[in-house]
């Protein structure tokens, strides 16, 4: 009976997702978790589970059949890019985890993040680990995971139920919604009344501590039913800053000019209460040469279940530069 629960009440996004594989490996058959995990690593025979052999010569005796097994797999997952890029702690406790290893042969750690490369430092793994236990350790992206289900899962000849095709879409689907299959590069915001402020501010200015995902270059705006047509270049990134004199003058003596005359022409026109706290992003002006733009808006085609209309975004979503500038027109094209 499985012991973990299929939707994991982790909070953090690391054990969440793999909890959530743990949960639907153990639900599915074990033969099929080990072609999903060699077609993703790009591995073969040297991932054994269980044999199945007929006819086994063992001396003077012929059993008709065996069925045999011993393997050990570790898991350590990334959430974030670029997490083994830089020496430190995260090194450190693959490390210790490569460690483990030397005390069974048949024990291979797998390292899964969503790095869209292998990260270099893997490839000098083999030199640091004793006794070979580098060719032991295999990275593999949530990319090619999910690649790799959905290319067994598409295969006619496979017999799989209902419940394990289910299980696998899931799985795929949370990878993609918490970000881990595509590098997206832009953030969208619901933007109402922040892309005419865009225009004559050149930055957007939103609640304090809001979160964005990481290695986001560029922001553009929803607004009148369409993604507008100017993509701005992210410049810097204020999770938070109180809005007051005092603070525009502290950050003008320190050299941030453009901050502080964003905050007092805020204060100056009302728009912004004084002794509030916002997140600010200083964006590329709309001329700059740095700043995309789309040859025409990105219209909304979205329709709720009811067939109505429904907004692509209610506060922000995430895509990437070649997307939107492929030529697409609509949003369900993105």
């Amino acid at each position: 009976m499985p012991t973990n629960p299929l939707f994991s009440t982790y909070r953090g996004g690391e054990n969440r997702v793999t909890s959530s594989i743990m949960a639907v490996f153990e639900r599915i058959d074990l033969a099929l978790v080990r072609d999903i995990v060699a077609a993703a690593a790009g591995a073969g025979d040297e991932l054994r589970t269980v044999t199945f052999e007929n006819q086994i010569v063992a001396g003077a005796a012929v059993p008709d059949a065996r069925i045999s097994g011993h393997f050990t797999w570790w898991f350590e997952t990334k959430t974030a890019r670029g997490g083994y890029t830089t020496e430190g702690h995260d090194r450190q406790q693959l490390r210790a985890h490569a460690a483990m290893l030397e005390d069974d042969q048949d024990a291979m750690l797998f390292v899964l993040t969503p790095d869209p490369l292998r990260p270099g430092w893997f490839d000098a793994l083999a030199e640091e680990a004793a006794r070979g236990v580098g060719k032991r350790i295999i990275w593999l992206s949530f990319r090619q995971l999910a690649s790799a289900i959905e290319e067994i899962a598409s295969d006619p000849a496979r017999l799989l139920g209902e419940q394990t095709h289910f299980l696998l879409a899931e799985l795929v689907q949370l990878f993609e919604t918490d970000g881990l299959l595509t590098n997206d590069d832009t953030v969208i915001v619901a933007a109402r009344a922040a892309w005419p402020e865009y225009q004559s501010t050149s930055a957007y200015v939103c609640q304090p501590n809001r979160t964005f995902r990481e290695g986001l270059t560029h922001l553009g705006f929803y607004a009148d039913g369409a993604i507008q047509p100017l993509i701005a270049r992210i410049r810097a990134h204020h999770p938070s800053l109180v809005f007051t004199p005092a603070e525009a003058q502290h950050l003008r003596d320190r050299g941030d000019v453009e901050v502080a005359d964003l905050i007092e022409a805020l204060l100056a026109n009302g728009s912004r209460t004084e002794g509030e706290a916002y997140g600010v992003v200083m964006l590329s002006r709309s001329e700059d040469e740095q700043t995309v733009r789309l040859e025409v808006p990105i219209e909304n085609d979205t329709k709720a279940a009811s067939g109505r209309g429904w907004a692509w975004t209610l506060s922000q979503r995430y895509t990437s530069l070649d997307r939107l500038r492929s030529g697409v027109r609509l949003t369900s094209q993105l």
